[in-house]
């Protein structure tokens, strides 16, 4: 997650907001070599928190509070863990109900003839409709301009990061996790977008604005959100070092995409 910048004067307030548009690879491995945005739309058309069947893992659920006001946040995280799908023979709508559980290795979810949907435990943002988006866009320039909307109005951030597509659920955790960096990060992330720094430094480590969020907001987001880019073998533009990225295909969808 990505934090826009300001710069106040006396009568006026100038929003500093660097969009790098960098695309995201059409196929790749975790697309099981279909296009991403028509996966990736489906997904999302066939994702939907209303289609989950009971029971639901505790933490797929909207945020009522902010996890950053609680200095004992985040819980600790069980390891190894694994977040799961199954679908359902139950429709709505000409569309099968599905469910998400946590399994403690790849190999009992498969016994249990569950798809594995992310590495970590399910949260707030493991919902398929949340995988699409997150495998159809470069999620970075999409959030960023989410903040800067956000320094403006919190109605206009909630409702640009629902424009993007996520459920909800996961909006709560993004909305959240923008207003933390936008308060820890501010001035660090300024100083990077008037360099107009690129995501990463020349050895490869974050940019300082990056990682400030990294440090600041990482930790309760990768808690509460369940599903990151990363940890679902989504590419992003964001380049990480391959240990972090849990490298899997999205491969379980039905009919026609």
């Amino acid at each position: 997650a990505v934090v826009s910048t300001q710069s106040t004067g006396n009568t006026n307030m100038t929003l500093l907001f660097v969009l790098f548009l960098i695309p995201l690879p059409a196929v790749a491995g975790d697309t099981c070599g279909q296009d991403r945005v028509i996966l990736g739309d489906w997904f999302v058309a066939h994702g939907s928190p209303s289609l989950l069947e009971e029971p639901i893992p505790e933490l797929v659920s909207v945020l009522q509070t902010d996890p950053y006001l609680d200095p004992s946040n985040p819980p600790p995280t069980p390891s190894p863990s694994f977040c799961a799908m199954q679908w359902s023979n139950n429709t709505v709508g000409g569309l099968r109900k599905y469910r998400l559980a946590n399994f403690d290795s790849e190999a009992s979810a498969r016994t249990a003839n569950y798809s594995i949907t992310h590495r970590g435990h399910c949260a707030s943002c493991s919902t398929l409709q949340d995988l699409g988006v997150y495998m159809r866009q470069n999620l970075t320039s999409a959030t960023r301009h989410c903040g800067i909307l956000g320094i403006l109005s919190s109605k206009l951030q909630r409702n640009c990061l629902r424009d993007i597509g996520f459920s909800e659920e996961c909006i709560s955790i993004w909305g959240y996790n923008i207003v933390n960096t936008r308060k820890e990060c501010f001035w660090v992330c300024i100083k990077s977008a008037v360099e107009g720094e690129p995501f990463n430094k020349p050895d490869g480590s974050l940019n300082d604005c990056l990682q400030c969020d990294e440090d600041k907001s990482g930790p309760n987001f990768k808690f509460f959100s369940g599903r990151t880019r990363r940890n679902s073998g989504i590419p992003s533009a964001i380049k990480r070092p391959d240990s972090q990225v849990y490298h899997m295909e999205h491969c379980y969808w039905y009919g026609q995409l």
